[in-house]
């Protein structure tokens, strides 16, 4: 599917056009780029993720967002664009919990991700 959304805008990284996309939460607020070709999906610099972690039996993905937040976040903040391969495990990584990404990334409008890949 190619991107079609009037929102959508052209860069250069991930080869095509992107879909700007937010989480917005007491605990978090993040900005990323969704490209519906590539299905890359870039934080960016400067998105602030949550305090915590989550760690329960259900959840296997933690060690991956400490993992990538070792990379990544210095005090709270994304020091640099983090890469990923799917809207849910970057949103797993802003919110510390596993997290579907599809509904939790949304544009400006308050649409999901899911609702606009379908127009």
């Amino acid at each position: 599917m190619s991107c079609t959304h009037q929102k959508c805008v052209e860069r250069g990284k991930t080869g095509g056009l992107e879909m700007l996309l937010y989480i917005k939460a007491i605990t978090a607020n993040a900005t990323g780029e969704y490209n519906p070709d590539s299905k890359i999906f870039i934080v960016k610099k400067g998105s602030k993720v949550s305090d915590t972690i989550s760690y329960s039996a259900t959840f296997r993905g933690a060690s991956a967002i400490e993992k990538n937040r070792a990379q990544y976040v210095k005090n709270g903040m994304v020091e640099t664009d983090a890469v990923f391969k799917s809207p849910s495990t970057a949103a797993n990584f802003v919110t510390g919990r596993s997290s579907n990404g599809l509904n939790a990334w949304r544009d400006e409008n308050g649409v999901s991700l899911k609702e606009l890949l379908k127009k």
